[in-house]
């Protein structure tokens, strides 16, 4: 598409629909907007032009990100979740500012409530059970230690963790 003043304008309304549903990284937002058959160049002018009014903003969006992992029923593991905001084009030093937040005890608390939801239903899990669960929470990516608390409420752990 050409960069008539009236492609940018429609392409404006396409980043309008996209940022209607959710906030968006720049990055994400351009490659959604050249997805959608606009030129590189007509999508990073929308793109600054959403930006110097505030309704595209880097940091706004990850830090809304972090909250909404911190509030969500499904847990998340702090790897997780700086892995999303990574993919989604979020730079090093705003994802590390955002994910302050994760504290170790928030980590500790996200894998408690993903072995709980692991374990629901178990009267009494077996040591194998636990396992199971463990390593579960281990490929969701939570912290070894987080786990190893986690997994401290059902009892001892089994000898091969």
């Amino acid at each position: 598409m050409s960069r008539k003043p009236d492609a940018i304008e429609k392409a404006k309304t396409a980043a309008f629909r996209l940022l209607r549903y959710r906030l968006r990284s720049e990055r994400e937002l351009i490659t959604r907007l050249q997805a959608k058959g606009w030129d590189v160049s007509v999508a990073q002018e929308v793109v600054e032009r959403l930006k110097r009014v505030g309704l595209v903003d880097d940091y706004q969006m990850a830090e809304t990100f972090v909250q909404s992992a911190l509030s969500d029923t499904q847990p998340h593991s702090r790897f997780e979740v700086r892995y999303k905001l990574k993919s989604l084009g979020i730079s090093d030093e705003i994802v590390d500012e955002v994910m302050s937040v994760w504290t170790d005890e928030v980590e500790c608390q996200m894998a408690q409530r993903y072995i709980n939801r692991r374990l629901k239903g178990i009267t009494n899990p077996s040591k194998q059970d636990i396992l199971r669960a463990f390593r579960a929470a281990m490929q969701k990516g939570f912290d070894l230690n987080a786990i190893r608390s986690a997994v401290r409420s059902f009892g001892d752990l089994p000898d091969e963790v």
